[in-house]
């Protein structure tokens, strides 16, 4: 009876030990890591904000190649998503959501844990520096009773081991990555909404382009002052389709405000939203190749690509200014690729 008496007085205090253990260690994990790459911040952001190229570089997705996983067809915005399904305990199941991001400096995720009922969160923030990008990333875990407190120290030195392993994996993929091609100061990326027009489909040869356009402009001035609701809000556009030495496929367009119906070759819609190379053209039309050229090969040599037909549109009269004012507005809408 004294040995099991002195059997309990053990338990007890051990129990009272790990209780004050427990209580002393901090009550949720908070961590940070951090890594230098060297490259610029917009491509480490478009890394690490679409899901689908984690798989390349976290110790999550190492642990097991096997697991199954969905994701949103947007990336980039709040509310994108990641879900998946392990039966490597230490992956188990899953979901990983945008909650707050910013281009090419921030993005917080919520993730939740089969089994577990509160979401922790994740932070990567991107710092441009000499070197190329700072890119922090911090973990805040949820709150836990004071007797799992054991846990969060148990944990905490895993985690940090996955970040600093992760964040290698990233650094070496991304410096072993084609350098991004610096863009032209003629060019911009610029943020377009849709906006409203009327067109009309055709095609010549290239000498004949100037004068279609002039009928086809008259056939567009015509459609909106007879058709009621439908008003020309600026000056005209050309979206062009095809371009040979023989032969040029093109619309010309107007932009509108009101609604109509397409009626004979009239057509009703919109100039597609979205990211556009933009370059402005200052002289004869003809003098523009150049700009179009430049264009083209930066969208070659970067990670946009094409994603839609260009079109011009056309700022001033060129009949009331002079040849070296007359402007043009190149667009080349793209896409990430």
């Amino acid at each position: 009876m004294k040995a099991l008496k002195w059997i309990g007085i053990i338990l007890l205090i051990l129990i009272a030990v790990f209780l004050i253990f427990s209580a002393t260690q901090a009550d949720h994990i908070e961590l940070e890591e951090s890594v230098i790459i060297d490259a610029p911040v917009e491509q480490v952001y478009a890394e690490i904000s679409d899901f689908n190229n984690w798989a390349d570089w976290s110790t999550w997705n190492q642990m097991d190649t096997n697991m199954r996983s969905e994701f949103s067809e947007e990336m980039g915005v709040v509310g994108a998503w990641n879900q998946w399904w392990s039966e490597n305990p230490q992956v188990g199941n899953g979901r990983q959501e945008v909650v707050e991001i910013r281009e090419n400096e921030y993005m917080k995720v919520a993730l939740t844990f089969e089994g577990m009922e509160d979401a922790v969160h994740a932070e990567m923030i991107l710092e441009p520096v000499e070197e190329g990008t700072k890119l922090r990333w911090t973990f805040i875990g949820a709150d836990m009773p004071f007797y799992m407190g054991w846990m969060n120290a148990l944990i905490k030195p895993a985690l940090e081991m996955n970040y600093q392993q992760s964040l290698k994996m990233l650094k070496e993929q991304m410096e072993s990555m084609p350098a991004e091609a610096p863009m032209p100061e003629q060019l911009e990326i610029v943020t377009l909404e849709a906006q409203p027009i009327i067109s009309i489909l055709d095609s010549t040869n290239p000498e004949g382009i100037s004068a279609l356009l002039g009928q086809l402009y008259t056939e567009l001035g015509i459609y909106a002052s007879s058709t009621e609701g439908v008003e020309i809000t600026g000056m005209p556009l050309a979206i062009w389709h095809q371009y040979s030495e023989d032969k040029a496929v093109f619309e010309a367009a107007m932009p509108i405000s009101g609604s109509g119906e397409n009626k004979g070759r009239v057509m009703v819609k919109e100039l597609m939203a979205g990211d556009a190379i933009k370059a402005i053209h200052y002289g004869d039309y003809d003098a523009s190749e150049g700009l179009h050229i430049m264009i083209d090969e930066y969208i070659t040599a970067s990670s946009y690509e094409m994603a839609g037909s260009p079109w011009e549109y056309y700022a001033n009269d060129p009949t009331l200014v002079d040849s070296a004012e007359v402007e043009t507005h190149i667009f080349y809408p793209v896409v990430k690729k």
